[in-house]
């Protein structure tokens, strides 16, 4: 345990040194952030206002209705929010008069249609000549934070083959795997010691991802049996095209054509009908697509989730009958 210990030390030190980890931890909570700052809310309205605490109730009640509004403590706060990028309108009352505040380059028809909300607070206005309409799409948060948030979970567990990939590459550059051969660490321990560094950078990426986009109620442990399995195909690969190769742009390269089969299985899974899905059973991303969609929805059962993952370990073992001799003479 010592030595497998000390190998997944000198890699950290070595990733620290080189910058490589930081990049790589760095990598899907920047993809999260940006994700999150671009995707709306299912809850969000075409119409925002901004308006004072000190609104009457009655009419807060009302207009949250049609529209949604935050609550500022004052008018600065107020106009500070109107003076914003996006499109809000400020709406304050005034011996019983609505007045409107805006900074004077909304989208056409919405001083218009702001005007027939709050107009329509006044009982002797009783219909809004707004149609309202709404779609059904499974949750409480919209389609591109779900497909977003999957695939930058999976994308957690490719980072994870490419941190080994480069890690054994810099191996190779340093003559340091012929090494093995004459020192006390088998070659098990060796690869087991190279392997752990990418599944707890998998598991980091996942929880990461979750937890910045603001998915509640995840079950922890279904996350981590579906991450740690599907990480399994990424490990391997990592270490099949990492052996062979001794210059990082090349390795990369290589670890690029993973992204075919999770683009495939990700748009597949989306846009095909449920009939020609069969045509994707091929691929363990697939069957973590249909994992992690059920876990982010608080849908999952560990039914599913242990039929999934073993369905991606056997088709990860397959993988590994099919590259073994390649590792293995890459070790050599």
């Amino acid at each position: 345990m010592k030595k497998i210990l000390a190998i997944v030390k000198r890699d950290l030190k070595s990733g620290v040194r080189d910058w490589l980890i930081l990049y790589l931890l760095l990598a899907p909570v920047l993809f999260a952030v940006i994700l999150r700052l671009f995707i709306p809310g299912v809850e969000s309205s075409n119409l925002h206002f901004v308006a004072l605490e000190q609104l009457p109730q009655a009419d807060q009640t009302h207009i949250e209705q049609y529209a949604t509004i935050e609550y500022v403590e004052n008018v600065d706060q107020l106009e500070e929010r109107v003076s914003r990028i996006d499109d809000v309108i400020g709406i304050t009352k005034e011996s019983n008069e609505f007045q409107i505040v805006q900074q004077g380059n909304e989208q056409e028809g919405l001083l218009q249609t702001t005007g027939y909300v709050l107009q329509s607070v006044d009982e002797s206005f009783e219909d809004v000549p707004i149609e309202l309409s709404f779609s059904e799409i499974g949750w409480e948060f919209s389609p591109a934070k779900l497909q977003g948030g999957n695939a930058l979970i999976i994308l957690s567990t490719i980072l994870g083959g490419m941190l080994i990939l480069l890690n054994l590459v810099e191996e190779k550059m340093n003559n340091t795997i012929s090494a093995v051969h004459v020192s006390t660490v088998s070659k098990a321990q060796f690869v087991l010691g190279k392997g752990i560094m990418g599944y707890l950078m998998s598991i980091y990426g996942a929880v990461a991802a979750v937890l910045i986009l603001g998915f509640d109620g995840i079950n922890y442990g279904m996350l981590t049996v579906t991450v740690l399995s599907l990480a399994c195909i990424s490990v391997i690969i990592g270490f099949s095209i990492g052996v062979v190769n001794d210059e990082p742009i090349a390795a990369i390269a290589g670890m690029k054509i993973t992204f075919v089969p999770v683009i495939a299985s990700i748009f597949g899974a989306i846009y095909l009908p449920q009939a020609w899905q069969v045509v994707l059973y091929w691929s363990p991303f697939y069957w973590a697509y249909d994992s992690i969609v059920a876990l982010l929805l608080n849908e999952a059962t560990w039914q599913q989730i242990l039929t999934n993952s073993a369905i991606i370990l056997a088709i990860t073992a397959l993988v590994f009958l099919g590259l073994r001799k390649r590792i293995t003479q890459g070790l050599r």
